[in-house]
């Protein structure tokens, strides 16, 4: 679907499920050097609210920052992401952030102060969905996740893959073949007595992997959000004895780069919820400043057993797509200092 095609489909499912009018004022206007996708009025007889439109495929959440400045520029135009799909994590974030976006099947939130509009219960049909194969479900993310963690890992047996990556057995073949067709994986050494496969284009991989492992793998590992009975423990958190659990988030951020104060508490343990709230006297809120996740990888990736904290990719993927500018910025070094190597 074209960036136009996206534009006008929002706009009319958006009038079609809220009986509102839309205009398109203008498109593709040059605006401080940038070229705006779209300015639109929407609204309701004589009031209307103007927007200075983005147009996007698929948004992810690390364009935001880029996206929210470039819209900044127009001055009396809120700024307002059109995407012809969103992540469901991502519309929450963009929601409590209070982000307009509007989805091509009808799922809004705007809020301008002269218009709000909140929609959540339209459904995303496959022809809305990105063309995205079994390698960025949550098992080929395993997958992924093993062989950018151990590159060589990737001409080992099939059974030595599966055990690593924590997947099924059967899957690997075909998410290596996957691999091979979206051209990140090339052969080397036909004919040789000793062929090889190696990874490329690393970088966009490891980017890709991010973005996905946010929406497509995350969410199914969180167990709930919790509070510390001990106040105390939010300032002293570094001194707790970890014996069954490691840092990740902002937490990880700080132990490798010295460059950040959590203000969220993540933990990724095998453990069950029940032993570790005891062990770490937790409670749980719904609200709360601290999130357990399911450890999904083997506990020999580094730096496990040097500053406690989830394998270096995992910590730069959860800070690369927060909202929070010091966060990407914590990921960046942890990019540099130990994923650039």
């Amino acid at each position: 679907m074209s960036e136009q095609r996206i534009l006008y489909a929002g706009l009319e499912r958006l009038s079609e499920l809220t009986g509102l009018d839309y205009d398109v004022l203008k498109t593709e206007v040059l605006i401080e050097e940038r070229i705006v996708d779209a300015l639109v009025s929407i609204g309701a007889g004589r009031q209307k609210s103007l927007f200075n439109v983005e147009v996007r495929h698929e948004l992810r959440s690390s364009q935001l920052p880029a996206i929210l400045h470039a819209l900044d520029l127009v001055n009396g135009y809120a700024p307002l992401i059109i995407s012809q799909y969103i992540p469901k994590p991502l519309k929450q974030e963009l929601k409590e952030q209070r982000i307009n976006y509007l989805e091509v099947a009808g799922n809004a939130s705007i809020n301008t102060g002269d218009l709000f509009v909140y929609i959540n219960d339209q459904a995303v049909t496959e022809t809305r969905l990105p063309a995205e194969g079994k390698l960025w479900n949550p098992t080929g993310l395993k997958f992924i996740f093993a062989i950018l963690q151990f590159p060589g890992l990737i001409n080992e047996p099939y059974r030595r893959i599966a055990s690593h990556a924590g997947i099924a057995l059967g899957t690997v073949g075909a998410l290596i073949t996957e691999l091979e067709n979206e051209g990140y994986l090339k052969s080397a050494g036909a004919g040789s007595a000793r062929p090889f496969k190696f990874l490329e284009q690393r970088d966009r991989l490891l980017q890709k992997w991010c973005e996905l492992f946010s929406t497509n793998l995350r969410p199914k590992l969180l167990k709930g959000t919790y509070r510390f009975i001990d106040q105390a423990n939010y300032q002293n958190w570094r001194s707790i004895e970890q014996k069954d659990f490691l840092w990740g988030g902002e937490n990880a951020g700080a132990l490798l780069t010295d460059y950040l104060s959590p203000e969220r508490f993540t933990i990724y343990t095998e453990l069950s919820v029940s032993k570790l709230m005891k062990e770490l006297k937790l409670v749980p809120d719904r609200d709360g400043k601290i999130e357990i996740l399911e450890q999904f990888w083997e506990n020999e990736y580094e730096p496990a057993e040097i500053v406690r904290t989830v394998p270096f990719l995992l910590a730069y993927a959860e800070l690369i797509t927060s909202f929070d500018s010091r966060c990407q910025e914590t990921a960046e070094r942890i990019k540099v200092r130990y994923l650039d190597k």
